[in-house]
Formats: C-alpha cells, sequence, structure tokens
C-alpha cells in the first residue's frame, strides 16, 4: 500500500508533469526538424545577369538576339546544368578528377591575378621602376624614350610586377594553411630525377 501511496505522490509532483511535458516537446520538436532537414529545398536565382550572359552567347554563336522561345531553352538547359552540377558536388564527383580540379584552380588563379584590380602607381613609384629595369625600356639605338611616351607601357609592367608579387604573397600564405605529406616512394623518386 506504501508503494501505491509513492506512486500516486509521485504522479501529482509538478517537477514530474514538466519534465514529461519537456520530452515531449523535445520528441515532436525532433521529429519536425527531421522532417524539414529532409525537405530542404535549395533555392537557384536567376537574375538579369543570368539572362544577359546566357543571352549573350547566344548571340556570339549565331549573330542575333534569341527569341522567346530560344530564351527559355537556354534558361532551362541553364537551370538543368546548375541542379546536375550541383548533385555532382554533393554526390563528391569532383574529388579525384584532375580535370576539374586543374579547370577549378585555373579560375580561381584567373580571380587573384586581375591586374585591373591595383590602383595606379604615382610617377615616384614608376620613375623608381624605371631606374631598376632601364635595359628593358632602351630603344634601338640605346636610350630611353621620353617619359611621357613610356609612361604607358611602365604602368602595365608595374602592375604585372606588384601583381605577381601580391599573387605570391596570397599563394604563400593560402599554401601555409595546409600541411603537404608525401610518401616514401614519392620522396625517392623525387630525390632520382633532382640527382639527375
Amino acid at each position: 500500500m506504501q508503494t501505491h501511496s509513492i506512486f500516486f505522490k509521485l504522479l501529482k509532483d509538478p517537477l514530474l508533469h514538466f519534465l514529461l511535458i519537456g520530452l515531449g516537446l523535445f520528441i515532436l520538436f525532433s521529429q519536425l526538424n527531421n522532417d524539414e532537414e529532409e525537405k530542404k529545398i535549395q533555392q537557384i536565382t536567376i537574375d538579369q545577369s543570368t539572362l544577359n550572359i546566357l543571352s549573350d552567347a547566344f548571340m556570339k554563336d549565331n549573330a542575333r538576339t534569341p527569341t522567346h522561345k530560344e530564351m527559355q531553352e537556354l534558361l532551362d538547359a541553364d537551370i538543368q546544368e546548375e541542379i546536375l552540377y550541383r548533385e555532382a558536388i554533393a554526390l563528391g564527383l569532383d574529388k579525384e578528377d584532375r580535370v576539374i580540379r586543374h579547370r577549378l584552380a585555373q579560375k580561381t588563379k584567373y580571380l587573384f591575378e586581375d591586374v585591373a584590380l591595383l590602383d595606379d602607381p604615382s610617377d615616384e613609384e614608376l620613375k623608381k621602376y624605371l631606374k631598376q629595369n632601364t635595359e628593358t625600356y632602351l630603344d634601338s639605338s640605346g636610350k630611353l624614350p621620353k617619359y611621357n611616351k613610356l609612361k604607358q607601357r611602365l604602368k602595365r609592367d608595374w602592375r604585372i610586377k606588384e601583381q605577381k608579387k601580391e599573387n605570391d604573397s596570397f599563394y604563400k600564405d593560402l599554401k601555409s594553411q595546409y600541411t603537404i605529406r608525401m610518401s616514401d616512394v614519392v620522396k625517392k623518386a623525387l630525390n632520382k630525377s633532382t640527382s639527375k
């Protein structure tokens, strides 16, 4: 009889009610979240720049603007390509593929090699650069052209040099975030090729 009364006292305890309600809410919340995760829909955004790119590519190939129907077909093909691309990434098909790796590395490299991102050098920087590289700019008679005629070429070359410095520094910083391990076989092969 005593166990029976303890059980009834426990059932009337507000703390037990609170814990049971909390447990029920926890189970309900976890079930709702599982359904949301399974039904998570990815978003593909089509904006004016997408239409411009598709239209420009069509015009380049066909020497005319696309019709409404052709534009819709181009857009459908672009959306299909984006969906297949995302699925390929999700499935890991980009891993261990040297062609894809090379293409992505090349695109990333182009992002950081855009010389147009640099500010124009000052006249002092250009004159210093010219002083360091005088032989490069000598004409056939061994003289330097007038500075004003040479200025555009100097700016271009200075930008290329500065961009290379930035790229090298950026790559060095990126590389420092990786540990590169080589197997003994690779190390031996490298040692053989350098000793020849």
